[in-house]
């Protein structure tokens, strides 16, 4: 019996979460990239060209503690360490309380300078006041930002999945409704565009805080058990979305000097255009990226070996294939895509952008292979791997490429670089697992190339999945051979196998109702003492705590589950992710 099925169930589930919700946020930035080219003209697409590096910028503060902050606490939810989890949330969302009151006054005071840095080769006044309108109106909406969108991440690993996907919709909707009020009543131009994505984040925000109304969360706020290392801990596993996002930053920037130097603003504004239509598809990729780490840092936190080797080949076989039918159809409609973020009178920028469109849709396919790798890297804590792919991924070959190419053959140069760059990650994600094994190979095992002795030896290790009775009793029968192959007394290994039976059937029978579930098992045996992981995707139910709780009506039933609760030294239930997850340790 496989026990890969419950693994992909979950990453899918968390894939579609983690994408809508992504997708949603990257929504409101292509709605304002519309509306702003719609109806304030090509200028104001060049001011949110000059000013989109700085809001990367901005948004750096934000990745480097929420991407980290899911990691982590998944760790501990993998560890069944459910108190960890408070203390990691806690000292996260003060520093985010923090640091996002002191980037929005900074940004507020320094807007009119940084403006004139920005756009002092165009020499137009309007376009340095648009954006420096812009900038000070998106300072309101920081703090909102820095708390909202890292905290909805978390909302899977809570059980409150559609949480996440309605606090990201609502952002998106307020933000479509203040943009058209902006335009159309108010007139209140960059400002007005800016007021509203801030108000938009605060609605966000305020969402966000009604998942915490219920008090059975796994993630509470208490100020009295905060450690200042796990805050370092956080930050480190955050280091790979602050080197994308200041990448993206210092790559756009760069980009933009290049662009001047060898044409005009309008091609400025088209490879903003560009940069709008493919937030969607990178956002998807980032989600699959998240997704990855995610589920990987579980497995990671559970020393699963083989379940790790099962993420990584279920990503890279969802990953791959999506990115390329997406970066098909982008190449296609590229010039219908153009021209939903420029005025159809904006005929050489219309032009540009469509060419700019089809070469980032190859390099993007070329790029799907290191989404996966990285977000597996990230989950077992081999972060200087994914550091390493993300600084060349998104900043060197792509500076380096467009640099020499674009400075050489001009604007060409630009877009042969921006394919080539891809062509170069290819290589590198085959390379690192070469250089590592001294062998070509694209197992995941060796993709993965885990220490080992990382986690059970094969001999300690009983592993089995069940969605049915029948194969519970199988599962069950197995078990007491595998125990007792092992020197268990038959006594408590009786009880195991009991216990397993009675777990694992209950849940076949009550907890997945009218839906196909699974429940995994697995059983270590190491220097005489054994750890049992029982894991399903039914309702949230904790078995040992009713029993605690209730008096069963005949005294023989649930006889394994007390009876092994006694015996342990530790229980832990954690209902995350969508999953019941119990471990004891007898």
């Amino acid at each position: 019996m496989e026990t890969n099925n419950l693994v992909k169930k979950t990453f899918v589930n968390m894939l579609i979460v983690n994408a809508i919700s992504l997708v949603s946020g990257i929504v409101c930035v292509m709605v304002d990239s519309i509306v702003t080219g719609q109806f304030l003209g090509a200028q104001a697409v060049t001011a949110v060209g000059l000013l989109t590096p700085v809001t990367m910028i901005i948004n750096v503060f934000g990745v480097l503690f929420g991407p980290g902050l899911g990691i982590v606490c998944t760790r501990y939810i993998g560890m069944a360490k459910p108190k960890r989890v408070i203390e990691v949330y806690s000292v996260v969302i003060t520093a985010l309380i923090i640091v996002g009151t002191i980037v929005s006054i900074t940004l507020y005071v320094i807007a009119p300078s940084l403006s004139n840095q920005l756009g002092g080769k165009l020499q137009n006044e309007h376009i340095i006041k648009m954006t420096t309108n812009y900038l000070r109106g998106f300072s309101f909406g920081i703090l909102p930002m820095c708390i909202s969108m890292p905290v909805s991440g978390l909302m899977i690993l809570d059980n409150d999945k559609m949480h996440s996907i309605v606090s990201m919709v609502s952002i998106l909707i307020a933000d479509i409704i203040f943009d058209l009020a902006n335009v159309l009543v108010f007139h209140g131009g960059m400002w007005g565009m800016a007021i509203a994505t801030s108000l938009s984040q605060l609605v966000g925000l305020i969402v966000v805080m009604t998942h915490f109304l219920k008090k059975d969360r796994i993630l509470r706020y208490n100020p009295k058990n905060m450690h200042m290392s796990d805050l370092n801990e956080v930050m480190l596993c955050g280091v790979a979305n602050v080197i994308n996002m200041g990448s993206q930053a210092v790559r756009g920037i760069i980009f933009n000097m290049v662009l001047l130097s060898v044409s005009t603003g309008s091609a400025v504004a088209a490879l903003c255009a560009c940069n709008s239509s493919f937030a969607i598809i990178i956002a998807i990729a980032l989600s699959m990226f998240v997704t990855t780490t995610t589920i990987c840092s579980l497995l990671y936190g559970e020393e699963d070996r083989r379940g790790l080797c099962q993420a990584l080949q279920i990503s890279l076989k969802i990953v791959v294939p999506t990115i390329f039918v997406i970066s098909a159809l982008m190449f296609i409609f590229a010039r219908g895509i153009a021209g939903c973020f420029l005025d159809k009178n904006a005929v050489e920028e219309l032009k540009q952008a469509t060419r700019f469109i089809r070469f980032m849709s190859m390099q993007m396919f070329l790029n799907s292979i290191s989404y996966s790798l990285s977000g597996a890297y990230q989950g077992i804590r081999r972060l200087k791997l994914t550091y390493l792919i993300f600084l060349l991924r998104e900043g060197v070959f792509q500076i380096l490429s467009v640099v020499i190419f674009g400075l050489i053959f001009g604007v060409r140069g630009v877009e042969m670089g921006i394919l080539i760059s891809g062509v170069l990650v290819v290589i590198t994600c085959l390379i690192i697992p070469c250089i590592h094994n001294k062998k070509f190979s694209l197992k995941t095992e060796d993709l993965l190339f885990l220490p080992d002795d990382f986690g059970p030896k094969p001999d300690e290790l009983f592993e089995s999945s069940a969605s049915s009775m029948e194969e519970v009793m199988e599962v069950s029968n197995s078990v007491m051979g595998f125990c007792r192959e092992r020197g268990i007394e038959r006594k408590k290994a009786m009880l195991i196998s009991l216990f397993i039976e009675e777990m694992a059937g209950n849940t076949v029978r009550y907890g997945f109702g009218d839906k196909a579930g699974n429940v995994d098992i697995r059983l270590i045996c190491h220097d005489g003492e054994q750890m049992i992981r029982i894991r399903d995707n039914g309702k949230p139910f904790d078995p040992v705590e009713w029993f605690k709780k209730n008096e069963p009506e005949d005294p023989a039933s649930g006889v394994g589950i007390r009876m092994i609760v006694k015996l342990s030294k530790e229980v832990q239930y954690i209902p995350a992710m969508g999953l019941n997850n119990l471990v004891i340790n007898v």
